[in-house]
């Protein structure tokens, strides 16, 4: 894993940490929008777009603090803090 992936997702991270923290939920269009602004791109060097490639995001962040470094309430946190546009979680753990 490159340095550039490792920094996305340690902001999605602490990003979900401070949502969930503050019993807050943000969009995986929403999400595109920060990381875009915040001047991260995606694997192909593209902007964020809204759908799959924020939640892929989401979903290999889990994996990383997850399985990676153990932590699963911070992986749990992940997965609470995010929403599709309906509202339902954006990404469901896998068992």
């Amino acid at each position: 894993m490159n340095d550039d992936m490792n920094a996305k997702k340690l902001y999605v991270w602490r990003l979900a940490t401070f949502l969930y923290g503050h019993d807050m939920k943000m969009s995986g269009s929403e999400l595109a929008d920060h990381l875009n602004r915040n001047n991260f791109l995606t694997s192909s060097g593209n902007e964020f777009k809204s759908g799959i490639g924020p939640f892929n995001l989401i979903r290999a962040t889990w994996h990383w603090v997850h399985d990676d470094l153990g932590l699963e309430q911070e992986a749990e946190n992940i997965a609470n803090a995010f929403v599709d546009a309906d509202g339902g979680y954006a990404w469901i753990k896998e068992k």
